[in-house]
């Protein structure tokens, strides 16, 4: 037998067009849903349907159409304003929105602890799969279940990152160690996933730890892949692509979501202490497996 189950997340509106409202959130909480509600905070509800899931980045859009809502709502609602998370100091005060535990909407405060924090995801985290490595804004502010997919808000009114998970243990030693997806990753994905194009992999895996020269070591190249063939090998260093330099996986993250499936890629490499340049057609991530 089955049995149905609901679960709650947040949401954050980041355009209108003239048919519907655009909303971000986090992939793990819409991906397996088989109907998706979004209620308001004046309670009114809609259905939505999704636009785009990047599981890889546990970002996901989904749209709701104008003509479902009350004319009220559709005047009351204010698309977000999104900051810049490269601006980001510690120690600067943030506060988290989102729709903890379900009871709807609810707001808590704190201050960001940690910029560029790898993350690589095990048993007692929540929000991603595990095994998986992400690099977040980490936040004392306090974020429970149903706040994913939330705002991260500076105090300037702006979104500079979307809550995505905490770190919880058993014994409850653990306490204020949550973390959001950083708003310049959220805005190039989101980009991509509304105007529905694929997502873009140069069949490179590195070492998340940068050189002390600078770049990342690449651990792994995709057998056939055209960086492959293109002459990218493991133990070169990646220093940079397409002119940007690569001094964290952050950036490499950053510059890979920005590229489009089709067009060309230009990496400098450092091989043996010589640097070279290899160009090739930078491919899908659905085609490299």
């Amino acid at each position: 037998y089955t049995q149905e189950e609901a679960a709650s997340g947040s949401g954050i509106i980041v355009g209108k067009t003239d048919d519907e409202l655009l909303i971000v959130s986090n992939n793990h909480v819409v991906e397996s849903a088989d109907t998706l509600t979004v209620t308001f905070i004046d309670g009114s509800e809609a259905q939505a349907q999704v636009k785009g899931l990047d599981s890889d980045m546990d970002l996901a859009v989904i749209a709701v159409s104008l003509n479902d809502l009350s004319d009220d709502t559709k005047n009351a609602i204010t698309v977000a304003t999104l900051g810049s998370s490269d601006d980001l100091k510690l120690g600067e005060p943030v506060i988290a929105i989102g729709n903890a535990l379900g009871y709807g909407q609810s707001v808590t405060n704190g201050i960001v602890s940690a910029l560029n924090r790898e993350i690589t995801l095990e048993n007692g985290s929540t929000g991603l799969e595990n095994g998986s490595t992400g690099t977040f804004i980490q936040t004392n502010a306090a974020i429970n279940p149903g706040n994913s997919g939330g705002a991260l808000i500076n105090d300037h009114g702006q979104v500079v990152g979307i809550t995505t998970i905490k770190i919880v243990s058993d014994d409850g030693t653990v306490e204020g160690l949550g973390f959001a997806i950083p708003m310049a990753r959220v805005k190039l994905v989101a980009d991509r996933l509304i105007a529905g194009r694929p997502a873009a992999m140069l069949g490179i895996t590195v070492l998340t730890q940068p050189e002390e020269s600078g770049g990342l070591r690449v651990y792994e190249v995709v057998q056939d892949s055209n960086a492959w063939q293109a002459g990218v090998r493991e133990d070169d260093i990646l220093l940079s692509v397409n002119g940007v330099s690569v001094d964290s996986l952050d950036r490499l993250k950053q510059i890979v979501a920005s590229l489009v499936v089709g067009n060309e890629a230009t990496v400098r490499i450092l091989r043996d202490g010589q640097e070279l340049e290899f160009s090739f057609v930078i491919q899908s991530r659905e085609a490299l497996g």
